[in-house]
């Protein structure tokens, strides 16, 4: 892992910030470089978002999570029993409990409608680059239980926030459930489970693609000990996890209605997973009920940011009487592997933590870390100099050429309606060093120190422009001395109302416009390439006519081309033949009704605000539906007027 404070010089003139003592004397050197880690250690600490502790549960009605550590973000699902699948993201593992559910993807297709349960999430490299693959279950309109299936999709690009498009179903003609991927000597396998007769079994097969099944099916485990039959017969939710060459499958046992649900685990032994002969299954649970965690189970693993220890997640109830409810909350904790006596090399889950017990962070999780935070990628631009927010290999902060790669940053949300910047090309954090005393403070681009003074509000100032605080300074973000030159250095200072502290924030990539409450893009029906087609939202297909490019007009506003067609942006429909006030079509991108601002919203999302009109919209009626009407009109802060922007090059 890196750190900020690398090399000699640099420690030299940071050394001498502090002392006179000449840089040749190397103690002296030493000793004043000790100062500054310790003071920038204090100053972390006293600027720190998150305790160095949380407890359980982390997230409550979180049925059946699932979580991964990735990129700077802890990303986590659960169960919601609705026709969407949603997922919250925080830099922290506290910040999930109160991070926004942000809608992936939403069934209104009748034969997986509905009821969707047990979502799990996988990165696979792939030739075009890292995609993630969601596994979910749903049930059909009408029959939303013993029609259970797993189905599977496929993100467009490296973002675990998508956009996602639905790939199929691997078993159409029975229900399965709690779906897993598997591999294994360069082959990938799937493990789900269903009904045989009155248990409920584990399964494997192998597969041709994340989403096909091939061949023989084969059950692996079922249930044969009595404490896997209270409640009924069931064994349920198979996941792999690796250690030291040795290969173990953890599964559910027991019936989620009882307090009695609990971990098993079963260790590959042969050399053919699909030959229950390979695998030796132990004759006592691994986790189970304590410490008033009742039904523990339903579980994932991840590793913590600094990839040191492994962590499981699961649900618990707080009561032995609340069963397969939305009583079920998130928990997570560390685990470690035995290392002597008959459990050598098996995992060592321990008891359940109780309600609000007090337990360490992931390691690294307030850092320092560098980190390529997944979205889209923006050029932040200042309105003085009209030149880019950008950094270099030592964290200086200038403005300079927008075309540069250290001129690209990610505007992550980061907890409590503060976005951090995240620097795409070096994975560094842009920071007031000094936010807790004075102004015209430096700012520089450093690794993630979990710091309020790397939090930023973004304040809308007048048109398309934006001003920049600091949470913990409230100073803004603009240029020294409020030059206007090219080259010149960022710091932060009082607000200057319009001078000085205005920027705007262009995206780079070509993007999906997600909406908020159905996950559903905004496109062009029937990918038309007729000036005033009309446009909708849609499930994502990856099609030109759901993307869209970003090009700057003036003042912070920009006309939105269709990559179906450049010479058509997204526009209010004008003329006679209005299909509905306010309807949104494509249109030639000279229209003045083509030209949005977006505004930054607290809860990640964003509004489009329309040059010579109100907000976008999708008709609230049909708020999931495939087809329904995109449209402007008054902001009333509604879900349907909030939007995501995705990366879909």
């Amino acid at each position: 892992m890196k750190t900020f404070l690398k090399t000699t010089s640099r420690l030299c003139l940071i050394a001498s910030a502090i002392s006179l003592a000449a840089c040749n004397d190397e103690a002296q050197i030493q000793s004043n470089v000790d100062k500054v880690k310790q003071q920038l250690i204090d100053s972390v600490q006293q600027t720190q978002i998150a305790k160095n502790t949380f407890a359980n549960p982390l997230f409550r009605n979180g049925a059946d999570p699932w979580m991964h550590y990735y990129e700077g973000n802890y990303y986590l699902t659960t169960t919601t029993w609705a026709s969407e699948l949603v997922m919250r993201k925080s830099p922290t593992i506290a910040g999930l409990a109160d991070a926004p559910a942000h809608n992936i993807w939403t069934g209104d297709d009748p034969s997986r409608c509905c009821n969707f349960w047990a979502f799990e999430f996988f990165p696979f490299e792939t030739p075009e680059g890292t995609r993630w693959y969601v596994i979910y279950t749903a049930g059909e309109e009408g029959n939303t239980y013993h029609a259970q299936k797993n189905h599977i999709l496929e993100s467009e690009g490296s973002d675990p926030m998508g956009p996602y498009q639905y790939k199929d179903t691997p078993m159409k003609d029975h229900w399965n459930i709690d779906g897993s991927y598997f591999k294994h000597n360069g082959e990938l396998y799937f493990l789900w489970s269903e009904w045989h007769g009155e248990d409920q079994v584990n399964l494997i097969s192998k597969m041709t693609n994340p989403w096909t099944l091939e061949g023989k099916r084969t059950v692996i485990t079922r249930p044969e000990f009595d404490w896997e039959i209270s409640g009924l017969r069931v064994n349920e939710g198979p996941e792999i996890i690796k250690h030291d060459d040795r290969t173990f499958i953890v599964h559910s046992a027991s019936f989620c209605n009882t307090e009695d649900y609990k971990l098993a685990v079963v260790e590959l032994t042969g050399e053919d997973p699909l030959e229950a002969s390979s695998w030796t299954k132990y004759d006592e649970p691994f986790f189970e009920k304590g410490n008033g965690v009742f039904g523990p189970g339903h579980h994932g693993f991840f590793i913590s940011p600094d990839g040191r220890e492994d962590w499981l997640i699961y649900h618990g109830n707080s009561s032995p009487t609340d069963g397969c409810s939305g009583t079920r909350a998130a928990r997570a904790q560390p685990f470690t592997w035995h290392s002597e006596g008959e459990k050598q090399g098996l995992p060592n889950f321990g008891k359940p933590m109780a309600d609000k017990q007090q337990l360490p962070v992931p390691s690294g999780e307030q850092g320092p870390l560098l980190a390529k935070v997944q979205g889209v990628r923006y050029q932040i631009i200042n309105k003085d100099s009209n030149a880019c927010l950008t950094t270099n290999a030592e964290g200086e902060v200038t403005v300079g050429d927008c075309a540069a790669s250290a001129s690209k940053w990610i505007v992550d949300p980061a907890n409590d309606g503060l976005y951090r910047f995240a620097n795409a090309e070096f994975g560094s954090f842009l920071t007031e060093q000094q936010c807790l005393t004075g102004t015209n403070n430096q700012i520089t681009a450093s690794p993630w120190q979990s710091s309020r003074c790397q939090r930023f509000s973004i304040d809308a100032s007048h048109h398309g422009w934006f001003r920049f605080a600091n949470e913990q300074s409230i100073n803004n973000l603009q240029l020294a001395n409020c030059a206007s030159k090219v080259g010149s250095q960022v710091v932060t200072g009082e607000n200057r109302i319009s001078s000085c502290t205005d920027w705007r924030i262009e995206p780079v990539d070509n993007v999906a416009i997600t909406n908020a409450y159905s996950g559903k893009v905004i496109g062009v029906d029937e990918c038309s390439l007729e000036n005033n087609a009309n446009v909708t939202q849609q499930a994502y297909t990856d099609k030109a006519c759901q993307k869209w490019q970003a090009q700057a007009t003036d003042n912070g506003y920009y006309h939105f081309q269709s990559l179906n067609d450049s010479q058509l942006c997204l526009a209010i429909e004008t003329g006679e033949q209005v299909k509905l006030p306010g309807n949104l079509v494509q249109a030639a991108c000279t229209n003045e009704n083509s030209e949005w601002r977006i505004e930054f919203l607290q809860n990640g999302t964003v509004r489009f605000v329309g040059r010579k009109a109100g907000a976008m919209s999708v008709v609230k009626k049909e708020l999931i539906s495939n087809g329904a009407n995109v449209f402007e009109q008054v902001w009333k802060d509604s879900i349907d007027q909030h939007f995501y922007l995705r990366v879909a090059n």
